[in-house]
């Protein structure tokens, strides 16, 4: 069976779109929740330092209360690495690919939770220090409008962090600095996602209203956060940015690519192989620059081993 590999950026139907998104869901959602119950191990972990802060805070405090995001992050390493499978419709075991995707990754994954913990810290700080302030001084709305709107541009970074870990081999440095470039520059998709989120907070806001009963209301929202929420949420996400990411990182390294195959493929003259050689003595690189060209340090010796074949 094919996978569903759909690209917000084409011209699908909106409406074809939205049905392969709950066909490849509901399809999958065996897996769906299996990821989730694996997952439930990091949430009581969760669960349990939230608790903890309640009691030693005296209270609910949001800025320590959030710190319970790294230890959810690294949960998420697992989810994120059987998301990915589901998405692109590929054969595999929940639970060996959920223990791998952690095995893998839970280290970048609790640096990435740690990392956006202080980044949700000091956005929510800043946030509610700013909005007190316009209440006595209409300019505080100047750094509001810019921290909400930064803290827009960490959420939609957010949205590729994780699957970009799972399927990208590539250094943390360049995962931040493509996951920024993806805020700004896949608005549309971004926005796409939020507003399905959006969507999701919606539908179980609906539910409580419904149900109208405190202890049941809890109970639920309590079930749907532990076994439904985790693995939905960054399937909504792989959903709209997993092909635009894919298809740009690849391009990416494609021209990335290309002065190294070009510098493979050179002919390099025998006189020009002398002086590279003697100008890079002191160096190991395997690249070395030339006359505006990379030049392959391999070719440089092929070409100096045929001049000594010729004067033999």
């Amino acid at each position: 069976m094919a996978g569903y590999q759909i690209n917000p950026e084409s011209n699908l139907d909106k409406k074809m779109q939205t049905v392969k998104f709950f066909n490849l869901y509901f399809s999958k959602f065996k897996y769906i929740l299996l990821s989730n119950i694996f997952f439930f191990v990091f949430f009581i972990i969760s669960a349990a330092y939230v608790y903890l802060t309640y009691v030693l805070c005296g209270g609910l405090n949001i800025v320590a209360a959030l710190g319970a995001v790294v230890f959810l992050n690294i949960g998420m390493s697992g989810v994120t690495s059987v998301v990915r499978y589901i998405y692109t419709d590929k054969d595999f075991s929940p639970f060996k690919t959920f223990a791998k995707g952690i095995k893998e990754n839970w280290l970048k994954f609790l640096v990435h939770g740690i990392f956006f913990y202080f980044l949700s810290a000091v956005s929510y700080a800043s946030i509610v220090l700013y909005y007190n302030g316009t209440k006595t001084n209409s300019l505080f709305w100047v750094p509001l409008v810019i921290t909400a709107l930064i803290s827009l541009l960490m959420l939609f970074a957010s949205y590729y962090l994780n699957i970009m870990t799972v399927t990208m081999n590539i250094n943390m440095k360049n995962i931040y600095r493509n996951c920024m470039l993806f805020s700004f520059g896949e608005l549309k998709n971004n926005f796409m996602a939020t507003f399905a989120l959006i969507i999701l907070g919606a539908v179980i806001f609906t539910i409580s209203v419904i149900l109208n009963k405190l202890l049941l209301i809890l109970i639920v929202c309590g079930i749907i956060a532990a076994f439904i929420m985790p693995s939905t949420v960054q399937f909504i996400i792989t959903f709209y940015v997993y092909d635009s990411m894919i298809e740009i990182l690849d391009e990416s390294k494609k021209n990335d690519d290309e002065p190294e195959k070009a510098a493979a493929k050179q002919h390099i003259k025998k006189e020009d192989a002398e002086e590279i050689s003697r100008l890079a003595a002191d160096s190991t690189d395997e690249y070395i620059f030339y006359n505006g060209k990379m030049v392959k340090r391999s070719a440089v010796e092929e070409s100096l081993n045929e001049k000594l074949d010729d004067d033999f």
